[in-house]
């Protein structure tokens, strides 16, 4: 249907540059005033491409329109004073669709803006409610857990532990979705907690034949952050990063200070992600994985814009992935750290 739509936007246009042109081109070249009404009617056709497609195809409009437009004026014009008017003209339509087609994109990203923290929100109760009645099933499961566990059934105790743990995790993930106050921020180096994390991962690293690179930023990264948020963000993304790394290769960690801002980059040598989900991959339940939620890296960013900070991604695909962490700098008498 939207294709449908689109293809006969698009030939009400082409239909209407096309009847304009015919009018101005068969008019008499002394006929002024003919020519001024199919100068005004050329807006029509800039109007509606920008309003309906934006910047780029607005613009690409009035340039052709600019191209059909200037030799009739020009061929016939009798004296070479008439060139001015003529560019001016082919200013204006440029104009027009520049500033339609840049008001038409910022009104659209301020509704997809205020579309996402709306459909955030309604995540944020939905989460609230659904990680409330898990946290109580989980806690029962504990209790059953405890209770009924035999010597003679290690390997089923194991397994059963091991899908308590997942469950858990998910509540964890869908209890970072709930809407809070304002988190109480506190001076932390960064550098610190990226050393504590790399430590507590690196021994299912080695089993899986992984290892880590890290370059900290010399003079540390002091930064406002909510220490627990940050650590389960960091841990989050090294997850992801391990889940897709084969034996041999490493997971490279870098520091950085930028501005009034903390990075940090997490780089896998794993298989990237693909061109076409690269805008979904921080949108709630999008995942590739087979057994994935697609919650982790959402919630992720939630938790850090919550903060103050965000998280970004670029991929190549074939070639790894790289995460990159931002954060406020930390403030000491007025004066960056």
């Amino acid at each position: 249907m939207d294709t449908i739509k689109k293809t006969a936007q698009i030939g009400l246009i082409v239909l209407l540059v096309l009847i304009v042109t015919i009018l101005h081109y068969s008019s008499d070249h002394g006929a002024l005033g003919a020519h001024i009404s199919h100068r005004e009617f050329y807006f029509i056709p800039i109007l509606l491409s920008s309003l309906w497609f934006g910047l780029k195809h607005g613009l690409a409009t009035s340039f052709a329109i600019s191209l059909i437009y200037a030799p009739q004026v020009l061929v016939h014009s009798e004296t070479p004073s008439n060139l001015w008017p003529v560019v001016f003209q082919i200013m204006v339509f440029n104009l027009v669709a520049i500033m339609v087609g840049f008001l038409v994109e910022r009104s659209k990203r301020q509704q997809e803006r205020m579309f996402v923290a709306e459909k955030s929100a309604a995540l944020g109760r939905a989460a609230t409610a659904v990680g409330h009645e898990m946290k109580d099933l989980l806690n029962a499961l504990k209790s059953i857990a405890s209770k009924t566990a035999r010597p003679e059934g290690g390997a089923l105790n194991q397994e059963f532990e091991k899908e308590l743990l997942r469950l858990e995790q998910l509540v964890d993930i869908f209890s970072s979705f709930k809407t809070t106050g304002p988190l109480q921020l506190f001076s932390h180096d960064l550098n610190d907690i990226i050393r504590e994390r790399v430590k507590h991962h690196r021994a299912v690293a080695g089993k899986n034949g992984v290892s880590f690179t890290t370059d900290l930023d010399a003079e540390g990264c002091p930064s406002r952050v909510d220490i627990e948020t940050i650590r389960r963000v960091i841990d989050r993304i090294i997850q992801n990063a391990l889940e897709v790394s084969v034996p041999g290769k490493a997971i490279h960690i870098h520091s950085t200070r930028k501005g009034d801002r903390c990075e940090v980059t997490i780089a896998d040598e794993g298989p990237g992600i693909k061109p076409e989900h690269l805008p979904q991959i921080f949108k709630p339940f999008f995942t590739t994985k087979e057994n994935g939620d697609g919650l982790a890296l959402s919630s992720s960013q939630k938790l850090l814009r919550d903060m103050g900070g965000d998280i970004q991604v670029a991929s190549e695909y074939g070639k790894g992935a790289i995460f990159t962490i931002s954060v406020p700098r930390e403030y000491s008498e007025g004066l960056l750290r």
